[in-house]
């Protein structure tokens, strides 16, 4: 069995600069994932969460996502906390077609992919940190048992009974041999590494998983990857003299000794970021 897992995507994210573009450029890759998907010939779509932002999510998202998804491969979506499920989220708005399954309980519910190998999903179905969907589950039927989910701790899968976990909310690619983190497959802050994008995952007869990365980035096609438009060169030092809520985060940040330089950019931009946005 072929599944094609992505997660992470992030639709409608808010960009500094140049942010329709940008935005346009996540449509752009969702794309590139559904053509992939069509032409590999893979058995089902994955997506493990985080697939749009609520808050910021528009009627011509949700109806960009219906009309994507509206193709010949069954696609199987499992909320994360930051496209949660609920009475007002997309996943409930949209009327979906036929091939689309959302996940839509806190607890693992499973479906049947074919003959022997079942799929177990389970949503986030309210705003916060993504919580541990695993703690607590054990697999109760034979055969090949699979998992799609947002959030969970990699150290459970083995306790489960689970032959592999498909997973979001890490956007740093890890490929393990019972679980698989895709990372966000279009970057969206500076220093995000890894190889990401979407990940082609074979299901062997006896649960094992081996795995392909495709990159499907619109952004990167778009030579954007290094350059200022797609991620703004801030000057950190500048901000940190501000007599100001984001001076100190800034201050606090750049003199904290546990942060390498990769990461200490990251926070700083996923924390200005948010501090944009209160």
């Amino acid at each position: 069995m072929k599944l094609l897992l992505f997660a992470d995507l992030h639709l409608d994210t808010r960009f500094s600069s140049a942010g329709p573009e940008r935005r346009q450029a996540l449509r752009d890759t969702l794309g590139h994932i559904v053509d992939l998907a069509q032409e590999s010939g893979v058995d089902a779509m994955l997506c493990a969460g985080d697939l749009y932002e609520h808050d910021r999510c528009s009627p011509s998202t949700a109806e960009f996502l219906r009309s994507s998804f509206d193709c010949q491969v069954p696609v199987f979506l499992a909320p994360g906390n930051d496209d949660w499920y609920g009475p007002q989220s997309v996943y409930q708005q949209v009327d979906w077609t036929p091939n689309v399954h959302v996940f839509s309980s806190e607890s693992m519910t499973p479906v049947e992919l074919s003959d022997g190998i079942t799929l177990w999903g389970s949503a986030n179905v309210g705003p916060g940190p993504a919580r541990d969907v695993l703690d607590g589950f054990a697999v109760n039927r034979g055969g090949v048992n699979l998992a799609l989910c947002h959030g969970s701790t990699p150290d459970d899968v083995a306790i489960t009974g689970l032959d592999h976990a498909f997973l979001g909310h890490v956007h740093t690619p890890e490929h393990a041999t019972d679980y698989t983190f895709p990372g966000n497959p279009d970057p969206l802050t500076p220093g995000e590494t890894g190889e990401r994008g979407a990940v082609l995952c074979t299901v062997n007869e006896d649960g094992s998983v081996s795995r392909e990365v495709f990159d499907v980035s619109a952004s990167r096609s778009l030579g954007w990857m290094d350059s200022e438009k797609t991620f703004p060169l801030l000057d950190f030092d500048t901000v940190a003299a501000e007599r100001t809520v984001r001076g100190q985060f800034v201050r606090d940040v750049l003199a904290d000794p546990a942060l390498d330089v990769a990461l200490r950019g990251r926070v700083l931009s996923a924390g200005l970021r948010a501090l944009e946005e209160r």
